[in-house]
């Protein structure tokens, strides 16, 4: 009963959001499960119902969605993704570069502390960032909620953008779904990489740790297959709810002018850092769809689960992400040390 009592926001919030993810997936839209369910939470949230998801259910979704990519990892795909590692490292370069850019006037127009608009635009992790920003003496309830706004931005434009402008390449997964003895193994290894990555502080952990967990799997030969699309569909539910849940009416109400111009300035990162992948996509053998995802400042599940339902290459955008959020988290803290005493200097 107590269980039930600590999570009746959830249980409120599930079949909405089940229910909106029905719809959404009716119109033959992309990413739908996610997308209709982080839709109808968020109306949900705002409204002033709070939704508590229970972390062992979202852990489980992302050791699950994790566990699709690596299923698709095979030493090839190993081999060209470290072959194209340079190229990852100048992504996140670039995402920097255009936060920094942006910082002043996001502090100055959104009224906000420096370090506050600096850590809400690096484009690292929505959980680290917050943590990162607070020791340096940032508001991590502004950092937190731009965050939010950043995956939503990239969740709600860039899907649909691709899927309406872009064909589909046809990049080809395996199409056989996993016997029930193969899945229970594959979920098994991907929740212990997933336990392995937290303990290891990981950024997504739970996804990336089981993605790498069972591409390993993969690499031996001992499965072949994907996920059940109706036990991917549920994790998309649930990380969408997740997503929508930050969208709570008492912290959005506070910061009207930080949301506007946070996120206009995250929006035009967004438009710049598409712009770049489709310039980089006219010289090198990446389909330009496919670069838009690996360079995006999105969530990594959430970009993982449009290159798959765009039918792209989603180990290649997987490993994009994962870079870029392992050196952002990493060296954030130092860029800003180094940042701050430059402004301060020339102050």
């Amino acid at each position: 009963m107590i269980f039930v009592a600590k999570y009746r926001g959830f249980y409120t919030g599930l079949l909405p959001a089940a229910i909106g993810g029905l719809i959404w997936s009716s119109l033959g839209l992309p990413l739908a499960w996610l997308m209709g369910a982080a839709l109808v939470t968020g109306i949900i949230s705002f409204s002033g119902l709070k939704i508590i998801l229970p972390k062992f259910l979202y852990f489980i979704s992302l050791a699950i969605i994790g566990a699709g990519v690596g299923l698709t990892i095979t030493p090839d795909v190993a081999l060209q993704i470290a072959r194209w590692f340079p190229l990852m490292a100048v992504m996140a370069f670039a995402g920097v570069v255009l936060a920094l850019l942006l910082t002043p006037f996001v502090a100055r127009k959104g009224e906000m502390e420096l370090s506050t608009a600096f850590f809400s635009l690096m484009p690292g992790g929505v959980i680290e960032m917050p943590n990162i920003g607070v020791a340096h003496g940032a508001d991590k309830i502004t950092i937190a909620t731009l965050h939010a706004i950043r995956v939503a931005l990239v969740v709600g434009l860039l899907p649909l953008g691709l899927y309406f402008v872009f064909p589909s390449t046809g990049f080809l997964f395996v199409s056989q779904t996993l016997s029930t003895s193969s899945l229970a193994v594959v979920l098994l290894v991907a929740l212990s990489g997933g336990s392995i990555g937290q303990k290891y502080n990981l950024p997504a952990s739970w996804l990336l740790g089981a993605l790498l967990a069972v591409a390993i799997l993969t690499a031996s030969g001992s499965v072949e297959g994907q996920i059940p699309e109706a036990l991917m569909a549920v994790a998309q539910i649930i990380v969408g709810m997740s997503l929508g849940a930050k969208f709570e009416r008492d912290k959005l109400q506070r910061l009207p002018r930080a949301m506007a111009i946070g996120g206009l300035a995250l929006l035009g990162i967004i438009t710049a850092m598409a712009i770049i992948a489709i310039l980089f996509s006219q010289i090198l053998p990446i389909d330009a769809p496919t670069m838009v995802l690996a360079f995006s400042i999105g969530g990594l599940a959430e970009m993982v689960l449009t290159a798959r339902y765009l039918e792209l290459d989603m180990a290649m955008v997987a490993a994009f992400q994962a870079t870029r959020a392992v050196l952002v988290n990493s060296f954030a803290g130092a860029i800003w040390k180094r940042y701050n005493s430059a402004c301060n200097s020339d102050g």
